[in-house]
């Protein structure tokens, strides 16, 4: 296996694509999320479920694509075992305990401070220089996503709660950089196919807390006026939000630092009101469509600086 190195020049528009479509896929799962858990099923019980399909599906994939490739070298167990367990599983339990507690929008904005994370590892542990349009950039997407998510919109902050998000804004930003170090050596198909595979294997540890309900998946659950099997609901969280999205990311990573990667993946917030407008019917306020263009303003601006001011070779 060789070493593969940085998001090479004159691949950013198709880092740029793959990373829109991540984002549009993950956030594109969030009415299903929703219908899920108006179908009765625990949080973990969904996480659980997405997570197991979306395995299933990669390694399914990366099977057929990459079969004298997929063999992950001893040395490097470690760092799958991080990716998969910590960025991806213990990533999603957090999250999902923390908007238990918290405001989602408040709980959203603590998460993806995980562009600031990636920021500062890259220039205070790998000493790479960042221009202060990125800076900028991350600023008015902050910005921009506290008005998407509704962050004003009441409820008082909780300490346990955000602490949850803080731990999993921490796990999100070391998916970026987990990602960055084994695309050094492995295909993106492939590191996704493993990382999936055991963050459902720990997931299914939780599991022997809280059981997933195999009676559940005969039910429906009602989705903008259509009686939807929560089966279909399962694999379009499994197959979209979960394997589509991690493996366009991981894609996209190739092609681009993992400052810019984390940051065009707040753009999952954008795609998950969006479409929650147009298959639920849930109304954009003015100010969430004036922080989606903020948000969208700061990742032009960061992407910019971006290709504007590559990294030394």
């Amino acid at each position: 296996m060789g070493t593969r190195g940085e998001p090479e020049e004159g691949r950013t528009l198709p880092g740029l694509a793959l990373a829109v479509a991540a984002a549009v896929a993950m956030g594109g799962a969030a009415p299903a999320l929703k219908a899920l858990g108006a179908a009765g099923l625990s949080a973990v019980n969904i996480i659980q479920a997405r997570a197991v399909v979306g395995a299933a599906l990669l390694m399914l994939l990366a099977a057929a694509v990459h079969r004298s490739r997929l063999r992950i070298h001893p040395r490097d167990w470690w760092l799958v075992l991080l990716y998969g367990a910590v960025s991806l599983a213990l990533n999603q339990v957090a999250f999902t305990m923390a908007v238990t507690r918290l405001p989602v929008g408040i709980a959203l904005l603590v998460e993806y401070l995980s562009p600031v994370l990636v920021a500062l590892w890259v220039r205070l542990v790998q000493r790479k220089q960042l221009s202060r349009l990125i800076w900028a950039g991350i600023a008015l997407t902050l910005g921009g996503l506290a008005l998407t998510g509704k962050v004003f919109s009441g409820g008082g902050p909780d300490r346990l709660g955000l602490a949850l998000a803080l731990l999993a804004a921490l796990t999100l930003a070391g998916r970026f950089l987990l990602a960055e170090r084994g695309l050094r050596r492995y295909e993106p198909l492939v590191m996704s196919a493993w990382g999936t595979t055991v963050g459902a294997a720990t997931l299914t540890l939780v599991g022997l807390f809280d059981p997933f309900p195999f009676d559940a998946l005969d039910r429906t659950s009602p989705l903008n006026g259509w009686s939807v099997p929560v089966w279909v609901l399962v694999i379009w969280v499994g197959a979209i939000g979960m394997a589509a999205g991690l493996a366009l990311a991981v894609a996209a990573q190739r092609r681009l630092p993992p400052t810019s990667a984390s940051l065009m993946l707040t753009l999952e917030v954008v795609a998950g009101a969006v479409l929650a407008y147009l298959v639920l019917g849930e109304v954009l306020t003015p100010a969430q469509l004036i922080g989606s263009s903020l948000m969208l303003g700061g990742i032009v601006l960061a992407q910019l600086a971006t290709t504007r001011r590559r990294p030394p070779r």
